[in-house]
């Protein structure tokens, strides 16, 4: 096996994720007869979206949508950037990477009107390993699937919190569809990775579960619902539109009185959820393992991008709070969670909702 350091993990995956091409024209927003939402399911993140679309919030909200399921991320950046799409799941790191202007998407683009998941990651080791606690990493490989992805950002504090940063510890990425694979012939000894997969590795004794993630940042963002920034300035009746519909399916989901029913529910419609068995399906999404609040904290962006600028997945003259506050529309999306809460009986809503909550690892 090729041994690359953290160091050159960083750097070749961020040349690679520069030369992603996006090709199409822009195309208009205005008046468009179907609101097309791009989603990477059956992941945790696109929950809200699914059950908001096939419980009938969005038709409810005045919204004729459109559910277009991608086979990955790259696809997903694709469709929005090039207008196929209104709105998209993107893992919160990519969007700030996006506004940056780098991965050929236009610079100041972008804006996240909630997130979509909260929690909801696992680092799991093979079940045929030794190792028993986070110190016991050192010099291990471990795989991500992306390094832009939330969990990774996780990963690399985690790795800096226990002083494990110049441990020799590699990271590899790892597609999803191969972390089964990989695990079982040795070619990592771990993996950071967002549910439901974890919990499907687990069930089939190939893995074991060593740290819920919220066990290490309490309530960390994942992937965010994400709109081109001209469509957010000037169809702002829309995007008002999907985005309380989306925050009413976010908060039923968030409701631990109703989480089991609800997943219930989701698995009984015809999509990829449904090819999960149920009880995997409702460890996965159990309460404070995966989660749903979906407003998005400015103190948790600009720990991502601090973090993605330490390890070189953005320029070091990036001002982080510049671009979280470019991005996070966090004043329009108080207003919408307060208006989405009376529609969704049971929602726990602070009366005021702190835009600057301090980040603390536990």
């Amino acid at each position: 096996m090729n041994i690359t350091t953290r160091r050159q993990f960083i750097k070749q995956t961020a040349a690679g994720i520069g030369g992603l091409t996006f090709l199409g024209p822009m195309q208009l927003y205005a008046k468009a007869p179907t609101v097309k939402i791009a989603v990477y399911a059956p992941s945790h993140c696109a929950l809200p979206v699914v059950y908001a679309f096939h419980n009938g919030i969005l038709k409810k909200n005045g919204i004729n949508a459109e559910i277009v399921y991608c086979a990955n991320m790259p696809e997903i950046m694709k469709k929005l950037i090039s207008g196929e799409v209104h709105f998209a799941q993107i893992m919160s790191p990519m969007v700030f990477k996006m506004q940056a202007g780098q991965m050929n998407a236009p610079e100041k683009s972008l804006a996240i009107t909630q997130i979509l998941g909260t929690n909801g990651g696992i680092l799991g080791i093979s079940s045929q390993s030794n190792i028993k606690k986070i110190q016991d990493l050192s010099g291990k490989c471990i795989g991500v699937h992306s390094p832009l992805m939330v969990h990774n950002i996780i990963l690399q504090l985690l790795l800096d919190k226990y002083g494990l940063s110049n441990k020799n510890i590699n990271i590899k990425t790892v597609p999803m569809t191969k972390l089964r694979e990989s695990l079982i012939q040795k070619k990592i000894d771990a993996f950071i990775n967002p549910e439901p997969l974890p919990t499907l590795l687990e069930a089939q004794k190939i893995s074991k579960s060593l740290l819920m993630t919220r066990m290490f940042w309490r309530n960390h963002p994942c992937c965010a619902l994400t709109t081109k920034k001209q469509l957010f300035e000037n169809e702002q009746k829309m995007v008002q539109d999907v985005s309380r519909a989306i925050s009413i399916s976010a908060l039923l989901l968030d409701n631990i009185a109703f989480r089991k029913e609800n997943i219930a529910k989701i698995h009984n419609y015809k999509t990829p959820y449904q090819k999960i068995p149920l009880e995997h399906l409702q460890k996965a999404f159990k309460p404070r393992r995966s989660d749903f609040y979906p407003f998005p904290f400015l103190s948790s962006g600009e720990v991502i991008v601090k973090q993605m600028k330490k390890i070189s997945l953005l320029p070091n003259e990036i001002n982080a709070t510049k671009i979280v506050r470019d991005v996070l529309q966090s004043d329009f999306a108080m207003k919408i969670i307060k208006q989405a809460a009376s529609e969704a009986p049971g929602s726990s809503i602070p009366e005021k909702l702190e835009r600057e909550e301090k980040f603390q690892l536990i």
